[in-house]
This record gives structure tokens, sequence and C-alpha cells, in this order.
């Protein structure tokens, strides 16, 4: 009797890189890994990251898909980093398949033509791919041009006031400077430059969102208000497309959105926005699966 296939999820981030196992339609395993985009891939990080997800991956997957941002299927970029990730994975890259990230995350919640995906994590975007592969966006133009509403811009606001209350000869005293220390070390100016500047790209900073959303549940007000203000960043973010493909539903997914008053912040700014929460290495591990034949 064969046995099933061993079949591998991959959602790559800036954050992290979940991963999933699934055999004959039952989760095996999972966890997450280090952050990995294309742009990654073939430098000392990437190579870290790739090593990281081989070492956590137990066993050979039979086939895998991945969506992975800062790719275009189909590209000599998506072949170099569909070559990688084979090799680092060990499996034959003819059963490996690639897209972007949010193309996979489109995937997860709508079909094609259905309407306007909103997704809020590190960074920000709404995506609309067509019936005809034609795909409309606004945002996604990462943290040092965009990405408003989602977990970095939480974070960059939270720095703010507290290095404006620095500015002013105060510390930091609130329950939002509270909520930031507990996960900075510090709010005073050595502590929090060593956090923001420590390592590169988006994922420090973006660790600050849930502080925010925890102030803002204990009342603090200007953290509420940051909340408010990133749920309006977001909806804008929907609007735009909307202009573009018609008045379709809008489907709303992404960490900084498991925030029950985010989520709420966000139906005011968009009425009628649906708020969801799916897998999306799962939804990749399906796909592996219809590829594969299984």
């Amino acid at each position: 009797m064969t046995r099933p296939p061993l079949l591998l999820g991959l959602d790559a981030g800036g954050s992290g890189t979940k991963w999933v196992l699934f055999r004959a339609g039952q989760r095996v395993a999972d966890g997450r890994t280090a952050p990995l985009t294309a742009p990654l891939v073939g430098t000392p990080a990437g190579d870290d990251a790739l090593a990281e997800l081989k070492a956590a991956v137990p066993g050979r997957a039979d086939a895998a898909h991945a969506g992975v941002p800062g790719l275009s299927a189909g590209t000599e970029q998506a072949a170099a980093v569909r070559d990688a990730l084979a090799g680092a994975l060990g499996m034959n890259a003819a059963h490996l398949s690639l897209e972007g990230d949010l193309d996979l995350a489109y995937r997860a919640h709508l079909a094609p033509g259905a309407g306007v995906l909103l997704y809020a994590g590190t960074g920000s975007i709404a995506y609309h791919v067509a019936r005809s592969g034609e795909v409309v966006r606004a945002g996604g133009r990462g943290y040092r041009i965009g990405d408003d509403g989602a977990g970095f811009s939480l974070g960059r606001a939270a720095l703010r006031v507290l290095t404006e209350a620095l500015d002013r000869g105060q510390e930091p005293d609130s329950v939002l400077a509270r909520e930031v220390h507990a996960i900075s070390g510090g709010t005073d100016w050595d502590t929090l430059r060593a956090f923001t500047y420590g390592q590169p790209g988006a994922a420090a900073v973006a660790r600050l969102a849930p502080a925010v959303s925890r102030a803002a549940e204990q009342g603090d007000p200007v953290a509420a208000h940051l909340i408010e203000e990133a749920a309006q960043a977001l909806a804008e973010l929907a609007r735009r497309v909307q202009e573009q493909v018609g008045a379709l539903p809008v489907t709303a997914t992404g960490g900084a959105l498991r925030s029950p008053l985010m989520a709420a912040a966000l139906g005011r700014a968009l009425p009628g926005v649906n708020v969801q929460q799916r897998e999306h290495a799962d939804a990749a591990a399906r796909y592996a699966g219809a590829q594969y034949g299984d």
C-alpha cells in the first residue's frame, strides 16, 4: 500500500516563517522559524534562515508550496529562490512551487475576482486578484515608504510618543510606556535606540504593536487613539483598491488584526469588512497536494 505524500506548506515573511506538514489531510507537524524573503536568499541572513528551516522541519517533504515576500512567480529570482529552498529542504525542486506571499494569502481567503484582501501584519496592503489574473494593489511598499496601519507603524507610533516625552525632559510614565518597557527592556533613549536599531528591518519595531493593543485595552487614551489612526489608514488602502475594481467586499486578515480592539476599530473605519484569520501555511500545503496529485 502506497503511503500518502508528505506535504509542506510555507508562509514566509519579514517577521518569521510559518511551516506546516500534512499527510492524508492531517497536520503532522508545524512551527515557526527565522524571517525569509526573496531578497534575503543568497545573503548570510538568508542562509541562516534556510539552515534553521532545514533543522526545524522533520522528514523530507514529497511536495511543497511556499508564499515568499518580494517574489514574482515565473521570474529568474523565483527560480533561484526555489532552488535554494529545495536544496535546503533536500527535496526535488520540480515538486516545490512558489508564489508571492500576497498571492498565497489571497488564495487562502478568496477566489479570484471575489473581493479585496486587506492584509495587516508587520506591513500592510490591499490586494485584489481578478479572474483574469490581473492584480490591483494599494500599499505594500515596505516600512521605509508605507506599511501604514500595520504592526511596524503601530510600534513606530508608540516609540514616537515615548521619545517625544523624552524630548520634553519627561520620563515616560503611562500604561503604554509600561507595556513598551516590558518588551524593549526600558524607556530611556539608550535602551529604545538599541532596541529599535539593533537589528535590520522592521521586525523589532513591529514587536511593539501588541503593547499598543494591551495599553488600549487597559484604558490608555493615547494607545486607543493610535489604534483608531491605524484602522483609518488600513481602511484607506482598501478604498483605493475599491476605487479601481468596484465596491467589492473586503476581507481583512493578518497578525495586527488579532487584537479585538484593532478589529473593532477597522469595523468602524470600514463598515462591512469581514475580519478573518486563516493559516496561510495550511493553504500552501493543500495547494502542494493539488499540484502533486494528492
